[in-house]
């Protein structure tokens, strides 16, 4: 008997360590005011502390249950379970359709995210133990159209002339309709103003914080020196914040260029006929936005055929971007990539990517097609951890 007890002890202790593996925020989600046939959005986040990639299952229940469906990595892509790496987190978007019918009262529910068991063993039979939790979601539905927003933040970089000025506003939207808030800039040196606009082209879903970016485009005619851009935010009629930011303009040079072509990947089925695609993916490791394309020379058998050039991007600082260009493949042979990124006056040094069209060689069939299907797997790891 005192057997049997401790056995059933080391088992409860075993699930609440294993439980500890496991969270999801938020605890709860409230939408007030929730405007009926309106589509309201939020994040799930999902925490596996495991030390092994655990998929999880992704449910709804209560009233809610039939409105709620949930998406990763992309807002178009409706998922029912999701992979979480070890000792790592991921977060879904959750959406909420309201019906157009929807009674106006309280509705409650809960998000349910449940781990799916693995197989243990060649038998076929799963492991027992199964972790997770729920997030508390409460919906009050009313009839009354509610436009109403909070400002989190205002902020601006000091810039060089003929660089644009970026003011990034937070809005978070309180209401239950879709919001486009009004952005008022007036930008002034010693007391004058030098030029004022107004900007209006975001429109933000209901429960959603975004950054709203107006673009004060300087010239050479903006002098160096010390600057005011004075902001109000506005939505329906209201102010919301006004503020007050200093920036210097600073002449030029002051900042450094600088940027990496970190990789050459081309994508598309290497075939006589076909259309590559050529992703250079370029960083920008400067303190300033840079302009930047890529410029590739295409060989054949050691013969220069074609040269190729991708559009020309604004990457701003610290961001990484991808410069596309294409060309085709008019023969069997093989062929050789060798490219850089202009940005700024400057050039990368030469990235190469190669690849082979036609019969492979007796023998390595198998080996060729191997090497296809790794490229493929890297290309939608990294195009998948820039998305992230």
């Amino acid at each position: 008997m005192k057997k049997v007890m401790i056995l059933i002890i080391l088992i409860m202790m075993v699930q609440s360590v294993d439980a500890l593996s496991f969270g999801i925020s938020p605890g709860d989600m409230v939408f007030d005011n929730s405007l009926k046939g309106y589509t309201y959005e939020n994040i799930l986040t999902i925490i596996n502390m495991d030390s092994e990639d655990m998929n999880y299952s992704l449910s709804s229940s209560g009233d809610i249950g039939e409105w709620v469906s949930f998406y990763y990595p992309d807002p178009n892509t409706q998922i029912q379970s999701v992979k979480v790496p070890a000792n790592s987190k991921t977060s879904v978007i959750v959406k909420f359709q309201i019906p157009p019918d929807a009674a106006s009262k309280k509705y409650t529910g809960e998000l349910v995210v449940r781990s799916i068991p693995k197989k243990s063993d060649e038998s076929g039979s799963q492991q027992s133990l199964i972790v997770g939790g729920s997030s508390e979601v409460i919906i009050i539905v009313t009839g009354d159209q509610i436009i109403d927003g909070v400002v989190n933040g205002i902020s601006v970089n000091d810039i060089e002339p003929n660089y644009p000025l970026k003011i990034e506003t937070m809005f978070r939207n309180t209401g239950n309709v879709v919001a486009t808030p009004e952005i008022k800039v007036t930008i002034l040196k010693d007391g004058e103003i030098i030029q004022s606009f107004i900007y209006d082209e975001t429109t933000i879903k209901p429960s959603v914080t975004e950054a709203i970016i107006a673009e004060w485009k300087t010239t050479d005619e903006n002098i160096p020196g010390d600057y005011t851009a004075n902001v109000t935010v506005s939505l329906n009629e209201k102010i919301l914040r006004s503020s007050d930011l200093t920036f210097t303009i600073f002449p030029v040079g002051t900042f450094t260029r600088q940027g990496n072509l970190t990789d050459i990947i081309i994508e598309g089925e290497p075939t006589v006929g076909s259309m590559v695609k050529v992703y250079a993916f370029f960083k920008n490791t400067g303190e300033i936005g840079t302009a930047a394309k890529f410029s590739g020379e295409v060989y054949k058998d050691g013969n220069l055929i074609d040269t190729i050039t991708s559009e020309e991007l604004q990457v701003e600082k610290y961001e990484e971007a991808e410069l596309v260009s294409y060309f085709k493949l008019e023969s069997k042979g093989d062929y050789l990539i060798k490219g850089k990124v202009i940005y700024s006056g400057k050039e990368t040094p030469v990235e190469e990517v190669s690849l082979k069209v036609g019969k492979s060689i007796p023998g390595f069939e198998g080996i060729y097609l191997i090497a296809m299907m790794l490229l493929l797997v890297k290309f939608s790891d990294k195009k998948k951890s820039r998305k992230m």
